[in-house]
């Protein structure tokens, strides 16, 4: 009889917990930290990436690094996304290592800033190559979360193209 109230008893305390544990307010947070996205557009300045298009869609993404390579910045990695359109010709993906500056000021949630970086540039034009590449900007936060962007891109030529750019983008900072 005693094994009977036993197995009773870890039973509904096994119950217990599992109703208390549904009732707990904790989930966890699945907010993405440290990610910007980015939508704009790209005006090629190289003549075979204009050969692509006068205008071509930016997209975007940042991962800014916990720990800064420099002292008093930020430092990100950033991938973008040239395209005329999605059936994979003529293509540029700069993937860059960059540093940011923020300009003075007490508003925090409307800063200025500026930007250097360098990386690689794949570029799928006439034919598929990479090439190094580096970009430099300015930014400024439009809110909370809201940013828009000028950038610069230059490159060595590679497969027949150079990704050289001036994109316009705004982003979402999580």
């Amino acid at each position: 009889m005693r094994k009977i109230y036993t197995v009773a008893a870890t039973i509904a305390a096994i119950g217990i917990a599992g109703v208390a544990a549904a009732q707990s307010p904790t989930q966890p947070d699945l907010t993405p930290v440290n990610i910007t996205v980015r939508a704009g557009i790209a005006l090629p300045l190289d003549s075979a990436l204009t050969n692509v298009g006068n205008t071509l869609l930016d997209l975007g993404v940042e991962y800014m690094i916990p720990t800064s390579l420099v002292k008093g910045s930020e430092t990100f990695i950033s991938l973008d996304y040239w395209t005329k359109g999605f059936n994979g010709n003529g293509n540029v993906i700069p993937l860059m290592v960059n540093q940011r500056w923020y300009q003075g000021g007490a508003d925090v949630l409307k800063r200025r800033y500026f930007f250097l970086g360098a990386g690689v540039a794949f570029v799928d034009v006439n034919r598929s190559n990479t090439a190094i590449g580096i970009r430099g900007g300015i930014g400024q936060e439009l809110g909370e979360h809201i940013v828009a962007e000028i950038a610069g891109y230059l490159s060595d030529r590679a497969g027949g193209a150079r990704a050289n750019a001036i994109t316009f983008s705004l982003g979402y900072r999580f």
